[in-house]
Protein backbone atom coordinates (compact mmCIF):
# COMPACT_ATOMS: atom_id res chain seq x y z
CA UNK A 1 0.00 0.00 0.00
CA UNK A 2 1.32 3.47 -0.76
CA UNK A 3 1.61 6.36 1.42
CA UNK A 4 -1.05 8.32 0.32
CA UNK A 5 -3.56 5.29 0.55
CA UNK A 6 -2.21 4.36 4.02
CA UNK A 7 -3.28 7.89 4.91
CA UNK A 8 -6.76 7.80 2.99
CA UNK A 9 -7.30 4.56 5.02
CA UNK A 10 -6.56 5.68 8.15
CA UNK A 11 -8.55 8.74 8.24
CA UNK A 12 -11.15 6.30 6.88
CA UNK A 13 -11.11 4.22 10.31
CA UNK A 14 -10.83 7.77 12.18
CA UNK A 15 -14.45 8.46 10.39
CA UNK A 16 -16.39 5.14 11.78
CA UNK A 17 -14.64 6.40 15.59
CA UNK A 18 -17.54 7.86 17.59
CA UNK A 19 -15.45 9.46 20.06
CA UNK A 20 -14.29 11.74 17.04
CA UNK A 21 -16.08 14.01 14.59
CA UNK A 22 -15.67 12.83 11.08
CA UNK A 23 -16.37 16.28 10.03
CA UNK A 24 -13.63 17.90 11.42
CA UNK A 25 -10.57 15.84 10.19
CA UNK A 26 -7.74 17.00 8.10
CA UNK A 27 -4.16 16.33 7.31
CA UNK A 28 -0.29 17.27 8.95
CA UNK A 29 2.88 16.29 7.28
CA UNK A 30 6.50 17.74 6.87
CA UNK A 31 8.98 17.07 4.47
CA UNK A 32 8.75 14.31 2.37
CA UNK A 33 5.26 14.46 2.90
CA UNK A 34 4.86 17.04 0.72
CA UNK A 35 4.08 14.23 -2.29
CA UNK A 36 1.40 12.35 0.06
CA UNK A 37 -0.86 15.25 1.56
CA UNK A 38 -1.51 16.85 -1.55
CA UNK A 39 -2.81 13.45 -3.76
CA UNK A 40 -4.30 11.96 -0.32
CA UNK A 41 -6.10 15.44 -0.25
CA UNK A 42 -7.02 15.44 -3.62
CA UNK A 43 -8.79 12.29 -3.30
CA UNK A 44 -10.58 12.98 -0.34
CA UNK A 45 -12.88 16.45 -0.58
CA UNK A 46 -14.20 15.76 2.85
CA UNK A 47 -10.82 16.59 4.80
CA UNK A 48 -11.28 20.34 5.96
CA UNK A 49 -7.84 21.40 6.45
CA UNK A 50 -3.91 20.60 5.37
CA UNK A 51 -1.13 21.45 6.81
CA UNK A 52 1.99 21.26 5.56
CA UNK A 53 5.44 21.32 7.44
CA UNK A 54 8.64 22.52 5.05
CA UNK A 55 7.27 20.39 2.41
CA UNK A 56 8.77 19.27 -0.96
CA UNK A 57 7.68 19.48 -4.17
CA UNK A 58 9.83 17.82 -7.43
CA UNK A 59 11.93 15.22 -6.00
CA UNK A 60 14.81 16.32 -8.31
CA UNK A 61 14.80 20.04 -7.86
CA UNK A 62 15.10 19.40 -4.03
CA UNK A 63 18.04 16.47 -4.56
CA UNK A 64 19.82 19.18 -6.52
CA UNK A 65 19.03 22.31 -3.97
CA UNK A 66 19.75 19.80 -0.45
CA UNK A 67 23.07 18.86 -2.46
CA UNK A 68 24.34 21.75 -2.62
CA UNK A 69 22.87 23.49 0.45
CA UNK A 70 24.87 21.26 2.25
CA UNK A 71 28.05 21.43 0.29
CA UNK A 72 27.87 25.14 0.97
CA UNK A 73 27.22 24.79 4.79
CA UNK A 74 30.24 22.26 4.45
CA UNK A 75 32.59 25.32 3.19
CA UNK A 76 33.24 22.75 -0.07
CA UNK A 77 35.10 24.10 -3.03
CA UNK A 78 34.19 24.80 -7.07
CA UNK A 79 35.72 21.88 -7.76
CA UNK A 80 34.17 19.65 -5.00
CA UNK A 81 30.48 20.33 -6.05
CA UNK A 82 31.31 20.11 -9.25
CA UNK A 83 32.56 16.47 -8.61
CA UNK A 84 29.59 15.82 -7.05
CA UNK A 85 27.00 17.14 -9.92
CA UNK A 86 28.92 14.71 -11.83
CA UNK A 87 28.53 11.77 -9.78
CA UNK A 88 24.67 13.36 -9.04
CA UNK A 89 24.14 13.01 -13.19
CA UNK A 90 25.91 9.47 -13.16
CA UNK A 91 22.79 8.44 -10.31
CA UNK A 92 20.44 9.91 -12.38
CA UNK A 93 21.57 7.64 -15.49
CA UNK A 94 21.20 5.03 -13.42
CA UNK A 95 17.36 5.85 -12.23
CA UNK A 96 16.39 6.24 -16.16
CA UNK A 97 18.08 2.99 -16.92
CA UNK A 98 16.09 1.32 -14.19
CA UNK A 99 19.09 -0.20 -12.60
CA UNK A 100 19.63 -2.56 -9.85
CA UNK A 101 21.03 -1.81 -6.85
CA UNK A 102 24.35 -4.29 -7.64
CA UNK A 103 24.45 -2.15 -11.11
CA UNK A 104 24.33 1.16 -8.63
CA UNK A 105 27.06 -0.21 -6.39
CA UNK A 106 29.55 -1.13 -9.81
CA UNK A 107 29.00 2.53 -11.01
CA UNK A 108 29.36 4.59 -7.91
CA UNK A 109 31.91 2.57 -5.86
CA UNK A 110 31.42 4.28 -2.45
CA UNK A 111 28.25 3.85 -1.99
CA UNK A 112 28.16 6.27 0.74
CA UNK A 113 25.88 4.97 3.01
CA UNK A 114 23.42 3.87 0.07
CA UNK A 115 21.39 0.18 0.94
CA UNK A 116 19.63 -1.84 -2.02
CA UNK A 117 16.18 -0.83 0.21
CA UNK A 118 16.86 2.76 0.28
CA UNK A 119 17.78 2.16 -3.96
CA UNK A 120 14.76 0.81 -4.29
CA UNK A 121 12.66 3.47 -2.71
CA UNK A 122 14.29 6.07 -4.61
CA UNK A 123 14.17 4.30 -7.81
CA UNK A 124 10.46 4.16 -7.25
CA UNK A 125 10.21 8.01 -6.27
CA UNK A 126 12.74 9.60 -8.46
CA UNK A 127 10.12 11.43 -10.56
CA UNK A 128 7.86 12.40 -7.61
CA UNK A 129 6.39 16.13 -8.36
CA UNK A 130 3.25 17.33 -6.37
CA UNK A 131 1.87 20.04 -8.88
CA UNK A 132 -0.69 18.10 -10.22
CA UNK A 133 -1.63 16.98 -7.31
CA UNK A 134 -1.89 20.24 -5.25
CA UNK A 135 -3.98 21.59 -8.46
CA UNK A 136 -6.75 18.68 -7.65
CA UNK A 137 -6.93 19.67 -3.82
CA UNK A 138 -9.80 21.92 -4.63
CA UNK A 139 -9.41 24.56 -2.71
CA UNK A 140 -9.03 22.51 0.95
CA UNK A 141 -7.30 25.29 2.91
CA UNK A 142 -3.68 24.65 3.33
CA UNK A 143 -1.43 25.89 5.48
CA UNK A 144 1.77 26.24 4.37
CA UNK A 145 4.99 26.02 6.58
CA UNK A 146 8.02 27.64 5.60
CA UNK A 147 11.89 27.88 7.85
CA UNK A 148 14.11 30.29 6.67
CA UNK A 149 17.39 27.77 7.53
CA UNK A 150 16.29 25.02 5.33
CA UNK A 151 18.87 23.03 3.60
CA UNK A 152 16.54 20.21 2.52
CA UNK A 153 13.88 22.01 0.48
CA UNK A 154 14.23 24.92 -1.59
CA UNK A 155 11.35 27.30 0.48
CA UNK A 156 11.60 29.87 -2.78
CA UNK A 157 10.21 27.29 -5.18
CA UNK A 158 7.97 25.64 -2.56
CA UNK A 159 6.22 28.78 -1.95
CA UNK A 160 6.18 29.87 -5.62
CA UNK A 161 4.52 26.70 -6.75
CA UNK A 162 2.29 26.36 -3.89
CA UNK A 163 1.13 30.46 -4.98
CA UNK A 164 0.77 29.48 -8.57
CA UNK A 165 -1.17 26.52 -7.79
CA UNK A 166 -3.90 27.15 -5.08
CA UNK A 167 -6.17 29.79 -5.17
CA UNK A 168 -5.38 32.98 -2.55
CA UNK A 169 -8.67 32.10 -0.35
CA UNK A 170 -7.11 28.37 0.73
CA UNK A 171 -3.85 28.99 1.23
CA UNK A 172 -2.24 30.75 4.17
CA UNK A 173 1.96 30.94 4.19
CA UNK A 174 4.18 31.32 7.67
CA UNK A 175 7.61 32.01 7.44
CA UNK A 176 9.75 31.47 10.28
CA UNK A 177 13.34 33.14 9.40
CA UNK A 178 15.33 31.70 12.55
CA UNK A 179 14.36 27.87 11.42
CA UNK A 180 15.64 25.29 10.30
CA UNK A 181 13.86 22.09 8.11
CA UNK A 182 12.94 20.63 11.25
CA UNK A 183 11.60 24.01 12.58
CA UNK A 184 13.85 24.17 15.30
CA UNK A 185 15.64 27.55 15.57
CA UNK A 186 19.17 27.36 13.93
CA UNK A 187 20.78 28.36 17.11
CA UNK A 188 19.54 25.46 19.10
CA UNK A 189 19.81 23.08 16.60
CA UNK A 190 23.32 23.57 16.31
CA UNK A 191 24.14 23.22 20.07
CA UNK A 192 23.86 19.26 20.96
CA UNK A 193 23.43 19.94 24.72
CA UNK A 194 21.35 22.97 24.36
CA UNK A 195 18.69 20.73 22.57
CA UNK A 196 19.18 17.88 24.35
CA UNK A 197 18.55 20.03 27.64
CA UNK A 198 15.24 21.47 25.76
CA UNK A 199 14.07 18.19 24.64
CA UNK A 200 14.07 16.85 27.93
CA UNK A 201 13.57 19.91 30.56
CA UNK A 202 10.64 21.77 27.58
CA UNK A 203 9.80 20.05 25.08
CA UNK A 204 7.53 22.54 23.87
CA UNK A 205 10.15 25.49 23.52
CA UNK A 206 12.00 23.10 21.19
CA UNK A 207 10.16 24.57 18.09
CA UNK A 208 10.44 28.09 16.71
CA UNK A 209 8.35 30.77 18.35
CA UNK A 210 4.81 31.10 17.12
CA UNK A 211 5.30 27.46 15.32
CA UNK A 212 3.00 25.68 17.07
CA UNK A 213 0.19 28.72 18.11
CA UNK A 214 0.03 29.50 14.30
CA UNK A 215 -1.43 26.18 13.53
CA UNK A 216 -3.35 26.16 16.40
CA UNK A 217 -5.10 29.92 14.85
CA UNK A 218 -5.07 27.57 11.61
CA UNK A 219 -7.29 25.18 12.47
CA UNK A 220 -9.55 27.43 15.00
CA UNK A 221 -10.16 29.77 12.32
CA UNK A 222 -10.70 26.22 9.34
CA UNK A 223 -13.35 24.92 12.01
CA UNK A 224 -15.08 28.37 12.63
CA UNK A 225 -15.44 28.67 8.81
CA UNK A 226 -16.98 25.40 8.68
CA UNK A 227 -19.45 26.08 11.28
CA UNK A 228 -20.51 29.17 9.53
CA UNK A 229 -21.09 27.24 6.74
Amino acid sequence: MRAWEETLAAVAWARTRPDIDGRRIGLWGASQAGWVLPKAAARDGRLQFVIAVSPAVNWLRQGRYNLLAELDRDGASEQEKQAALRRRETVLGLLERGAAFTQYRAAIGDADGMTAARWGFITRNYRADATADLAAMRGTPLLLVLAGHDINVDVADTEAVYRRILPPTSLTVTHYPRATHSLVDHDLESSAWRLTVTAIAAPRRLYTDGFLADQARFVQRVDSSREER
